[in-house]
């Protein structure tokens, strides 16, 4: 039996063996990691890492993203500190904690300034703008790579979709990677508006720069996008999109497995981290012939007992988790197969790896229609295997269990077995793009 945390940690093999490479970098262009909304302005963000000094030669060391990159062979070359909407390098470079001169490097942090963190977009989107012309400048790349968390991949989208006035795209940017960004909007964050001004307000999905971001304005064609969807583990597998319906393919949605439908990481509904479901990424689609990928991340709740509305929250600590961090890696490489249209025998692993975790995912939304009031803490798969294949349709027989326990009383808690049948229709890019399930 293999727990659903359990699946979801295989994805670095999978992946690596999806790529049929080595584990080292091959990326032909500087990447630059972009944070979203910051809540507390008194404390530095820690969203890609935190850099430690052990023992006694004060060697540094990364964990999160910094880290893991660094240990497939990027070269941290350094923070990019704004100030009032301008980046001079070099004061503006904080390269206490580098591992590699500017000029070698392939890996740069932009951390925003004060004034950028209290406003909506626009000043962050003139600090993203500036960061990548000065990583160009010292790196001597024509383009960067942009891997962005939360609302840090609308600022990147409003400076690629020319949203800004006085701030135009330069066509220094080749792909655009989001975490859990809510591109349809942030109903939990709106309600905050009155205590965070600008910065919460801008993500309302009712709000006239959203509408005219996915509905009006055109993703540019030379840039690749992705998307990777955020749904928690024992957290928050409850919620329609209504609230995001008028911006939504809704014909694209309903063909798509649950874990993309219902759900999210706490803070950001699954329908609003899926850039895919924008009118404006059809378009580009058409356009381009190009896939705008979409991928799921299961990440488990990092307080599961904790019912304080301080508690840390799945949105948060998604940037550090092991499937978030490899499937960033994956996506950022220059031959990765997702960008390619590659072979079904290319994406045999991938696939396989999607269908266990669609499987789980089907398992626990029958155990939250047939016990409402419960909170699926576990799922284990007994048994899976593919029965079939037609076309681009794969067949599939699976049996499992479900741990739960109740949302109202958490010391009630049950065992629950069940079986059923999926059937799951992947396009050449690897993404699943029709999915029915059937359990009991």
């Amino acid at each position: 039996m293999r727990p659903l945390t359990t699946l979801v940690s295989l994805a670095a093999a999978v992946w690596f063996g999806l790529l049929s490479i080595s584990q080292a970098a091959s990326c032909a262009r500087p990447v630059l990691l972009v944070h979203g909304m910051s809540w507390d302005m008194d404390c530095d963000d820690q969203t890609w890492g935190v850099c430690s000094t052990s023992g006694g030669d004060s060697k540094t060391s990364w964990n999160g993203m910094i880290g893991y990159l660094q240990s497939r062979g990027f070269r941290y070359g350094g923070t990019l500190r704004a100030h009032q909407g301008r980046i001079d390098s070099p004061q503006c470079l904080d390269a206490g904690e580098a591992a590699a001169a500017p000029a070698t490097a392939d890996l740069f942090v932009l951390k925003f300034s004060r004034s950028a963190n209290v406003d909506g977009l626009a000043l962050k989107s003139l600090e993203l703008a500036e960061a990548i012309k000065q990583v160009c400048r010292m790196t001597g790349a024509d383009k960067v790579r942009l891997v962005a968390h939360s609302a840090g991949g609308l600022v990147a989208r409003a400076y690629l979709q020319n949203a800004l006035p006085g701030v135009c795209y330069a066509h220094d940017v080749d792909r655009l990677i989001t975490i859990a960004t809510p591109h349809l909007g942030a109903g939990l964050a709106e309600h905050f508006g009155d205590f965070l001004g600008t910065r919460a307000t801008a993500l309302s999905p009712d709000g006239p720069f959203l509408r005219e971001l996915n509905t009006t304005l055109a993703l540019p064609t030379d840039v690749d996008f992705a998307s990777i969807v955020v749904r928690g583990i024992a957290a928050d597998q409850r919620g329609d999109a209504d609230r995001y319906r008028e911006m939504i393919d809704d014909a694209f949605l309903s063909r798509l497995p649950v874990e993309y439908r219902l759900g999210g990481d706490q803070v950001v509904h699954v329908c609003s981290q899926n850039l895919r479901l924008a009118p404006c990424a059809a378009r580009y689609e058409l356009a381009t012939g190009r896939p705008v990928q979409y991928v799921l991340a299961r990440v488990a709740d990092p307080s599961p007992r904790d019912m304080s509305p301080r508690e840390t929250r799945v949105h948060v600590v998604a940037p550090q988790d092991a499937t978030v961090e490899r499937l960033v890696f994956g996506l950022l490489r220059d031959d990765a197969a997702l960008w390619q249209a590659a072979g079904s025998d290319r994406l045999e692993s991938w696939i396989e790896w999607q269908a266990r975790l669609h499987a789980g995912g089907a398992l626990e939304q029958y155990t939250i229609q047939e016990h409402p009031m419960s909170e699926v803490r576990n799922v284990e798969l007994q048994q899976f295997a593919i029965v079939g294949v037609e076309g681009d349709a794969r067949h599939y027989t699976f049996s499992g269990k479900t741990w739960s326990s109740n949302r109202v009383i958490p010391c009630r808690r049950r065992w629950m077995e069940a079986a059923g049948t999926m059937s799951l229709a992947f396009d050449r890019f690897g993404r699943v793009v029709v999915a029915h399930a059937n359990v009991h």
